[in-house]
């Protein structure tokens, strides 16, 4: 009797961010039904949870999704430290300080979108609460400080190589390791490696106790100028801290020389700081908000983040390798950006367990059928977006303000629809037999049973 393909058991995920955290929880809970003995294991070439980056935006979709993960009530217990809710992202415009409209996440009536609206969190703040769950998940682990170099496909199975000489063999490999993915380029897709888009974050936290200015905004805004927006969130329930970001078009030539690592002098480091508040300060302290103009002129302590994307098109997968999140198809940021991880996460889960008799190819094939129209169109958004925060001259930026107010009306109806969408409840493609024989194996495991 033919041997019919059984869903992975050893799955080994690379990359502990948000994407790696939420694949492990998704396939906990959709394959543990079907798989006693299921073991995932997350390896993380840190050696503890990564403190880089600032507070990132949590759509309606995101927050619905942390919640069906289990994350959201630990966001929630964590108290001031878990967030800050956001009704809308105000926009105002530097030059003349006035409001030029806004994106809500709330209805007509103040309600959140399928019961959920915004929230400004730390991405440290996350990671901690998506930590919290892991622990008490049976079935999922975390191993720390674990670079890959390579990997290798040999019959039925993946082996995952490390910098420390050791190996891992898996039934399934998901590359969840972020716009840099050594999945993506030292296996599965060489040729796509990431590139920088020209516009990098410049951003810092600053306490609102030391601003002598009332803040021009209730919960978050973007405030738009013809040198780049700066984006300035609370990032805390208690509103006890200022998350600033500005998007700002910066030389590929001088990352380098701008880039806080790892080892630098002091002396270095406190050159680096300064010339970072001397580009904020050039760029903002003319703004018509008086909020602005008092943060680029403290001491904060600016921090450069170059922001990379990996083009559409490129591999996703090999017969027991897949890339999921950033690893696969990263862009430049927007609010969505959590969300399609966390989408990238629970359909693949989902999609698995739907497949779990077929072998992996065809669940891999099903999988990008599904997502990867979705985000090559997510991808040229995300673009359109991203250019308009170059640096433009004066005509070209009154132009740019004047629009924005009819471009966030005529983009609404399709926002809102975005806000709504649940990633457990889309309807999935179902396994259908064809001329290949294997492609009939979940028909012949049911006449089995």
């Amino acid at each position: 009797m033919m041997d019919l393909p059984g869903p992975p058991r050893e799955i080994a995920i690379v990359g502990a961010g948000i994407a790696g955290i939420a694949c492990a929880l998704a396939l906990s809970r959709e394959l543990s039904p079907f798989v006693p003995n299921l073991n995932i294991t997350i390896y993380e070439r840190h050696d503890i949870l990564s403190t880089s980056g600032g507070a990132i935006n949590l759509t309606p979709v995101a927050q619905r999704h942390l919640a069906q993960l289990g994350v959201l009530d630990e966001l929630d217990r964590m108290g001031s430290e878990g967030g800050a809710e956001v009704d809308a992202i105000e926009l105002f415009s530097m030059r003349s300080g006035r409001s030029i409209g806004s994106i809500d996440f709330v209805d007509h009536n103040g309600n959140g979108f399928g019961g959920y609206k915004g929230r400004r969190v730390m991405r440290i703040i996350l990671s901690v609460a998506m930590m919290t769950v892991v622990d008490r998940t049976p079935n999922v682990n975390i191993i720390f400080g674990k670079k890959v170099i390579g990997g290798e496909e040999i019959s039925d199975k993946a082996i995952i190589h490390f910098s420390d000489q050791s190996e891992v063999i898996a039934d399934l490999v998901i590359g969840c390791d972020g716009v840099h993915s050594a999945v993506r380029t030292r296996w599965v897709d060489p040729d796509s490696a990431s590139q920088y888009t020209g516009m990098s974050f410049l951003q810092a936290t600053i306490p609102a106790n030391t601003l002598s200015t009332p803040p021009h905004f209730r919960s978050s805004a973007l405030n738009v100028s013809r040198h780049g927006s700066m984006l300035t969130s609370f990032c805390d329930r208690d509103r006890e801290q200022i998350f600033a970001a500005a998007v700002v078009q910066f030389d590929q030539a001088d990352l380098g020389f701008h880039r806080l690592e790892p080892g630098q002098d002091w002396a270095t480091k406190d050159r680096i700081r300064r010339d970072l508040r001397c580009e904020m300060r050039s760029r903002f302290s003319k703004s018509a908000l008086p909020c602005i103009r008092e943060m680029v002129e403290t001491k904060a302590d600016w921090m450069l983040y170059p922001v990379y994307q990996v083009r559409p098109g490129g591999r996703w997968c090999m017969n027991r390798v897949i890339l999921l999140g950033d690893a696969a198809h990263a862009m430049p940021p927007r609010d969505e950006s959590a969300a399609y991880a966390l989408d990238d996460a629970i359909l693949f889960a989902r999609i698995l367990a739907r497949y779990r008799s077929e072998p992996l190819t065809e669940v891999f094939d099903a999988y990008e059928r599904l997502r990867r129209e979705t985000i090559n169109r997510a991808f040229k958004e995300s673009r359109r977006m991203w250019d308009r925060n170059r640096d433009m001259g004066f005509l070209e930026g009154r132009l740019k303000e004047w629009m924005m107010p009819f471009q966030i009306r005529s983009h609404r109806d399709e926002r809102e629809s975005a806000w709504e969408f649940d990633a457990t409840k889309i309807l999935l493609p179902t396994p259908t037999p064809s001329e290949d024989l294997v492609s009939l194996n979940s028909f012949l495991k049911e006449g089995t049973t």
